[in-house]
């Protein structure tokens, strides 16, 4: 057996009784990067009297927002709004030892494996970390834009992340629209049929998910010391209006319902996407880039009434 391959499966039986133990992984992440975006991150944009708060886009696991949000910034910019992205939860890559890892804030074999092949993986770092450094964006956006508040849209962990930062950051917040995002925990059905190498080797959703994700996939299983934590008052803040938006087609953020409000009251509503459009099949991924979907999350962002239907 090659070291590498040995150092590999090492790793992996690191990993599995991280996951066994119930013990989601943390991993210190690198500062944040504000990356180059069409409709997005032009700090000379100022708020307008209609359109008084900028919009803060929060990416997923294992992706970054250029990759996320190349659809849904310039819709949301075309409509007047000033829009920015930042690059969170990238974590470094662990230092293989002798023994097979010598870190134990290891980021996923999926995460390792882009890292390997040179592609520079973020949101997978724990979610406390990631809010931290959202807090940081925020914190500069406000101070550019002079705005006293934001709107902000997370798609899957972007939203988990954004329900951390609002628990600790009351009060900065006037919307909140989440997208795939597991209130709470999603099983991941779906993951060992997209990544087959761990169905192959037995794992189970969950179990893909940390590995695929990193400690952001660790934390959002059910029943998580994060989620408990964050679900313990209610899944919503008081004074923020909340739009939970779930595809009933959803591979990744499973069961389905997770993606929405347990009990949404007052202004905070609940859509599915297939509402008035019920053979329509979006995926998690394709959340941010089916039409339908973008018009759904810019209407939801404007308080608007939906779309009309297909």
């Amino acid at each position: 057996m090659s070291a590498v391959r040995f150092a590999t499966i090492s790793v992996l039986l690191c990993a599995l009784i991280a996951v066994a133990a119930g013990r989601a992984p943390r991993a210190h992440a690198f500062a944040m990067d504000v990356p180059p975006l069409a409709g997005a991150n032009d700090f000379s944009c100022r708020p307008t009297r209609d359109k008084p708060y900028p919009v803060i886009l929060a990416h997923g696991a294992a992706t970054d927002a250029q990759r996320s949000f190349g659809a849904l910034a310039p819709a949301l910019r075309s409509q007047g709004y000033c829009v920015f992205a930042a690059d969170v939860g990238r974590v470094p890559l662990p230092t293989l030892g002798l023994n097979g890892v010598s870190d134990a804030g290891w980021p996923g074999l999926g995460p390792i494996a882009a890292a390997v092949q040179g592609n520079v993986v973020y949101g997978v770092a724990d979610i406390g970390s990631q809010a931290v450094q959202l807090a940081a964006f925020v914190a500069m956006v406000r101070g550019v834009t002079g705005a006293p508040k934001v709107e902000m849209v997370g798609h899957s962990t972007g939203g988990t992340e954004i329900r951390e930062y609002v628990r600790r950051h009351p009060g900065v917040v006037d919307s909140v629209v989440t997208v795939g995002t597991p209130y709470r925990g999603s099983t991941f059905e779906g993951l060992p049929k997209m990544f087959p190498f761990y169905g192959a080797i037995g794992m189970d959703g969950e179990q893909t998910a940390a590995q695929v994700f990193g400690p952001a996939g660790a934390e959002q299983v059910p029943g998580t010391p994060t989620l408990t934590r964050l679900n313990a008052d209610g899944e919503t803040e008081p004074g923020i209006r909340y739009t939970a938006i779930a595809s009933r087609t959803d591979e990744v953020i499973t069961p389905a319902e997770t993606a929405l409000l347990a009990d949404p009251q007052g202004d905070n509503r609940n859509i599915w996407i297939q509402d008035g459009c019920p053979a329509l099949a979006v995926s998690h991924n394709e959340l941010l880039s089916n039409p339908r979907a973008i018009a759904e999350i810019t209407a939801a962002v404007a308080g608007a009434p939906p779309p009309p239907p297909c």
